[in-house]
């Protein structure tokens, strides 16, 4: 086969679990498959490369840096998605993940007579109309948008995300759920030890919806002597670096920006939690990356991780928002080490059974291959 993906963010930026899957994804079937991309041209990344076997197109945006969900790069990505994929021929599938890439991937694949098959992580519009203003409303109404145009089929990550694309008049036929996954031997191949002080890791971009707000101010409230360790990069960072000084907790606080895989691995390895405290998750990829690594997880109650988390036997929720629950789960946690090696334990069990990258790029090629226009 000849596949079209596209992202707005790709190698070498993989910040939250859309990435991730479909960096996984793309790499596998380019053992099999002609797999090109299409994404953002970001800092001094140039505008094509072959990498994993994965032809990768970058197109120009007015921001070099990452600005997720930015209207002005939407535009511009949009635009330059669509003469691009124009130029590189016809594909036998177009295979784009929200948001901005599924417009022009939609259009080409309709000029094309050839299937379009999204992958949608999760619905947001809710969550923007409630927190986010004017630019969430636009975000909201381009969404709804979005998930008004037909396509072949539609690849999600869970079950919560299924009944939100329902809710939206999506025909329930036209959605095929394929969870995320973990390549448990990269985990299992790296030693070390947990780190002699309490550590706690947040994963992810960092992004409004996130939360990661609660989790300083919950820290805060911590008499543990722990640290905590923000890995990711996203427009809230200097929100939250102002937060953690003027909560006495600068010292205490580490933002480690970027990290590649092995650092990745290294930082969850050596902590003893991971917390996500998100208003929105499609997965909770960052979840299952703890679980590889033998690390307890507290996460919010939202409908995807109650669904991925079991109390008390693979990890601890508390209700969203809830500053105080938090800091209780926290300190019960750190305090347990007991609970913590139950937790990881549990955890690290269910990803050796049900999520592994190669399975999950197995489902997404039948998937492709299946499907008709």
């Amino acid at each position: 086969m000849r596949i079209l993906m596209a992202s707005d963010l790709f190698h070498p930026y993989i910040l939250g679990g859309g990435e991730r899957q479909m960096y996984e994804v793309a790499k596998r079937l380019a053992r099999k498959h002609e797999v090109h991309v299409i994404t953002r041209k970001l800092g001094k990344s140039v505008n094509y490369e072959k990498h994993e076997g994965i032809h990768i197109h970058r197109t120009r945006v007015p921001s070099k840096g990452i600005a997720l969900e930015s209207p002005i790069n939407g535009l511009f990505f949009m635009i330059g998605a669509f003469f691009k994929s124009m130029r590189l021929g016809e594909f036998d599938v177009y295979a784009p993940q929200q948001f901005f890439p599924i417009p022009p991937m939609w259009l080409v694949s309709r000029i094309r007579g050839k299937p379009l098959v999204a992958t949608i992580h999760d619905v947001y519009s809710d969550v923007w109309l409630r927190e986010y203003g004017v630019k969430g409303r636009l975000m909201a109404l381009f969404e709804r948008m979005m998930l008004k145009l037909p396509s072949a089929r539609i690849i999600t990550v869970s079950n919560s995300t299924k009944e939100k694309l329902l809710a939206n008049g999506i025909p329930e036929n036209v959605i095929k759920i394929i969870p995320n996954g973990v390549n448990i031997d990269e985990y299992d191949k790296i030693k070390l030890r947990k780190s002699a002080k309490p550590r706690i890791i947040y994963l992810g971009r960092l992004f409004w919806s996130k939360n990661i707000d609660d989790l300083i101010v919950a820290f805060s409230k911590l008499v543990l002597g722990a640290e905590l360790f923000i890995v990711g990069t996203g427009p809230e960072r200097k929100n939250l670096e102002n937060m953690a000084k003027q909560l006495g907790v600068k010292d205490k606080v580490f933002f480690t920006g970027f990290v590649d895989d092995k650092g990745k691995i290294e930082l969850l390895k050596s902590s003893w939690v991971l917390v996500l405290p998100s208003s929105a998750e499609g997965f909770g990829i960052a979840v299952i990356e703890a679980w590889a690594s033998r690390t307890a997880v507290v996460v919010s109650d939202i409908p995807a991780l109650s669904a991925l988390v079991e109390e008390g036997k693979t990890g601890l929720l508390f209700k969203l928002r809830n500053v105080d629950e938090l800091k209780g789960k926290l300190e019960r946690v750190l305090r347990n080490k007991s609970l913590r090696i139950r937790l990881s334990k549990g955890g690290y069990e269910l990803v050796k059974e049900k999520f592994a990258w190669n399975k999950v790029a197995i489902e997404v090629e039948r998937t492709l291959q299946n499907t008709k226009c």
